[in-house]
């Protein structure tokens, strides 16, 4: 599958994400260190000098993995196409997988988790996942957690293993044959596992911390194909909308207790969520939650008003060009219509979706949402 956005500004992007191939699908880590690999090893031939080569002609390279896909980015001067695609491809079939590089990486990525171990941020993420997805592969934070446990065969296998799954290639700015690139993996169609998040006790973390870090999340069962412009004005009115948002609202403005809160939409293949976070003063940490809880209670309750309606459609519709000026952004949206399985040009025809919803639509959506009530928070404090 080709997703291509023509651009004239005499450089390409490609991407190309490949299904199967996140973090869920091998031991936890191995995905992660995989792209650290082919990020800062190299190749077999050229080793870490590859790099230099590549930045010598103003190649960008990179790779990235999530829970679901593995992507692989390259952008270019359309004039050095030849040149990046062949160096892409030494990258991608002889990585530098060595016992010297592996054991580089190990020492990298155990130093760059130690790193993390200050983040409380971080730290209040994944023990949030932790809770709500435990005893699944979902659970793990993507770059893993025991990294002594990965051995060069972990590496090796997972590497051999995604040349069997298909993939999605982006191209913006010149339409370009990828045939050498994308005929290395065999195209195959497999299903994806699909996580409910379940309600579980707080997980409290406890440090020696100025402030309480917290973020919640809950199930939100969004039927792709119909609800999502609804779950996106919902939303937007509880929590993504910044000032004016309810949440917003209530922890800053009227009480301050943080100098932001909110709470999106989290929906991926594997799994839909309601995410939240806010950072407040230890002494307000049982308050701040107790006061989330109770504007979700009331959301759920009550549903929106007409004037918040009006004025969620009025943003959602007046900054749409934002959201849709730059290539990278558009074919994005072409992905996550494929990835997601949405109706064909689902975001052409979103905003008049939006633009035609009544309030009772809204109201009514929100009360068959009862899960969204049922919130996990994970809270690093004193």
């Amino acid at each position: 599958m080709i997703i291509f956005e023509k651009s004239n500004l005499g450089k390409t992007s490609i991407k190309i994400v490949i299904h199967n191939s996140g973090s869920i699908f091998t031991k936890p880590g191995v995905a992660y260190f995989l792209t650290h690999i082919f990020n800062t090893k190299g190749s077999v031939e050229k080793k870490e000098k590859i790099y230099s080569i590549l930045e010598e002609d103003a190649i960008e390279f990179s790779t990235s993995v999530n829970k679901e896909f593995l992507t692989i980015n390259i952008e270019f001067l359309n004039e050095k196409e030849k040149k990046a695609l062949k160096l892409l491809k030494e990258i991608l079939t002889s990585p530098n997988i060595t016992n010297k590089s592996f054991e580089t990486s190990k020492k990298e990525i155990i130093s760059k988790i130690k790193n993390k171990k200050n983040d409380n941020d971080y730290l209040a993420s994944i023990n949030l996942y932790k809770a709500i997805f435990k005893n699944t592969p979902a659970e793990y934070p993507v770059i893993g957690e025991n990294i002594e446990n990965i051995t060069i065969d972990d590496v090796k296998n997972f590497y051999s293993s995604i040349f069997e799954n298909s993939t999605i290639t982006m191209i913006g700015g010149k339409n370009i044959n990828v045939d050498e690139i994308t005929s290395l993996f065999k195209q195959t169609n497999k299903s994806y596992p699909f996580f409910i998040p379940k309600n579980q006790k707080d997980t409290i973390l406890k440090k020696e911390v100025e402030q309480s870090f917290i973020h919640f999340a809950s199930f939100f069962d969004v039927d792709y194909k119909n609800e999502i412009h609804l779950a996106k004005i919902a939303t937007f009115i509880l929590g993504a909308g910044g000032f004016g948002s309810r949440i917003m609202e209530e922890i800053r403005v009227k009480r301050g207790y943080a100098y932001s809160a909110y709470a999106t939409n989290n929906f991926k293949k594997i799994y839909k969520l309601l995410n939240g976070y806010l950072q407040t003063k230890l002494q307000n940490t049982n308050n701040a939650i107790n006061l989330i809880k109770e504007i979700i209670n009331d959301f759920y309750e009550k549903g929106i008003s007409k004037k918040e309606l009006e004025l969620a459609k009025k943003f959602l519709i007046g900054s749409e060009p934002l959201r849709n000026e730059t290539i990278n952004q558009r074919l994005l949206r072409k992905f996550n219509e494929i990835y997601l399985n949405l109706p064909k040009d689902y975001y052409k025809k979103e905003l008049e979706l939006i633009n035609n919803t009544k309030l009772d639509e809204v109201n009514e959506f929100i009360k068959n949402h009862k899960e969204i009530k049922n919130i996990t928070f994970s809270i690093v404090t004193k």
